[in-house]
């Protein structure tokens, strides 16, 4: 009955309507089952049906569930073995990868993961890849970034990986030693892009495990400080400070998760699963009531006045109002066909047009949640944006592409429609996606129109991993 209700209504009644019923439905802690054993989690990622989580282990360790509830069906990335590239960059290393993080680029998830030894900075990240998580075939990629055992370096350690609302994607890493850094990477080869910004700590604070995420206008900054590993004695607590730039400065810090919550001693380790509008929030904690055993947690974050905050009682995989993040297919309800870039032009305005769907990049589009009930679309082979050309609040206005400036033009709202489509709406001019001339024939223009209901403005979201 909820689904049926969510699908029948707007955004914003969508998620009216879920805060009025949540406020009705008793919500508790997720206990977790199976194998909940983690340690520097990475962010959740899902293909299909099914959740992966990576964390700290020999081979790079990973157990998956299909409920975010029941974890289990253990594997490994590695193996027994390593890449060879390892025992040159960081001598010593016995097979223990520290904390991965895992994001998805284009035809493959990406998984980068840290090699190190306990207490120095000559450490390294790598990355390995896959075209599937269910029917993995890695290709190890080799080394990312490396730091060489100064006392003031950022240590290269402890990756994290975010996309930003104009498709770009950030890795951020480091811990005590020279602090945090943060650097743009090439979305083709999974590398860096750019020189590395030292953003926060240094001078061998106890500061680790950086994640950056984005809602709204703000950049926000988590990290742990004091220490890990200790397990009920360890002192680490997460931390936020906030920025209008990804790469600082980052300010007023504040503390999120405390060292201790019940059982739950030393939090660590933030990642964020941006799923149905919720924030799906993963740290490991050590269990009090079991030893000291390091194990996954998973809260929900909301954001209020400017800051985040994170609660246990939620109820499982809960839809929130808002449309998941990921790669999809975007389908007319009337052809049958996919949104596309024309010629697969990766310019400046390269037209949008319908077309037969044939897994072209070029037909797929990243969607992501700005928090504030818009939505970034990106085109996953030029990372440009979908925009209403010229700024234009006119019915019949051209959709084409542009670099991402962040303008209301460029701002997408989701209207769930009866049957499972949706409507895409501007927030510039309020109208919709429209296949013009209700036209069912390939490279068919996209415009924006009025509404008028019908199935050329309806659009079924094919997530593609």
């Amino acid at each position: 009955m909820f689904s049926a209700l969510l699908q029948s209504v707007s955004l914003t009644q969508r998620a009216l309507l879920v805060s009025l019923l949540l406020c009705c439905v008793p919500a508790s802690a997720l206990e977790l089952t199976g194998i909940p054993n983690s340690h520097d989690p990475a962010t959740l990622m899902k293909d299909g049906d099914t959740y992966f989580h990576f964390t700290t282990g020999g081979g790079v360790w990973y157990s998956r569930s299909t409920d975010l509830t029941d974890w289990g069906n253990p594997g490994t990335i590695f193996g027994s073995g390593w890449p060879s590239w390892i025992n040159d960059a960081v001598p010593g290393f016995e097979g223990e990868f520290w904390a991965p993080d895992a994001i998805q680029m284009g035809d493959y998830f990406y998984v980068y993961y840290s090699v190190s030894t306990f207490g120095s900075s000559r450490s390294a990240i790598g990355v390995v890849r896959t075209p599937s998580l269910k029917n993995p075939n890695w290709q190890d990629l080799g080394m990312v970034v490396q730091s060489y055992g100064g006392s003031d370096e950022i240590n290269a350690i402890d990756a994290a990986l975010f996309r930003d609302h104009d498709g770009r994607v950030y890795m951020s890493y480091g811990s005590w030693f020279g602090g945090l850094g943060v650097a743009e990477i090439n979305q083709s080869t999974g590398k860096l892009a750019s020189g590395v910004t030292k953003i926060y700590g240094g001078g061998h604070q106890s500061i680790e495990a950086p994640y950056i995420t984005r809602n709204g206008d703000y950049y926000y900054l988590f990290f742990t400080r004091g220490k890990c590993c200790q397990g009920s004695n360890s002192t680490y607590k997460v931390q936020v400070a906030r920025s209008t730039s990804v790469f600082g400065p980052y300010t007023d810090e504040r503390n999120l998760l405390p060292n201790e919550d019940g059982k739950r001693k030393g939090p660590g380790h933030i990642g964020i699963l941006k799923q149905d509008g919720c924030n799906f929030t993963t740290t490991h904690y050590y269990d009090l009531n079991d030893g000291g055993t390091a194990k996954l947690d998973i809260q929900m974050m909301t954001f209020s006045g400017g800051w985040p905050s994170m609660t246990h009682n939620f109820n499982n995989i809960m839809d929130c109002g808002g449309t998941s993040e990921g790669l999809y297919q975007i389908q007319s309800r009337r052809s049958g066909k996919s949104l596309e870039i024309e010629y697969a032009d990766t310019e400046n305005g390269g037209n949008v047009v319908q077309y037969d769907f044939n897994n072209g990049l070029h037909q797929q589009w990243y969607v992501i949640d700005q928090g504030t009930g818009n939505y970034s679309l990106i085109n996953a082979l030029s990372l440009k944006s979908m925009d209403v050309w010229g700024v234009s609040t006119s019915a019949g206005a051209n959709i084409a592409q542009y670099d991402y400036l962040g303008g209301d033009g460029q701002r997408w709202q989701f209207n769930s429609v009866t049957g499972n489509y949706v409507e895409i709406e501007s927030e510039l001019s309020g109208m919709l996606l429209d296949v013009y001339g209700n036209s069912t024939e390939n490279q068919a223009n996209i415009v924006q129109w009025d509404r008028t209901g019908r199935s050329n403005q309806h659009w079924t979201m094919i997530r593609q991993y």
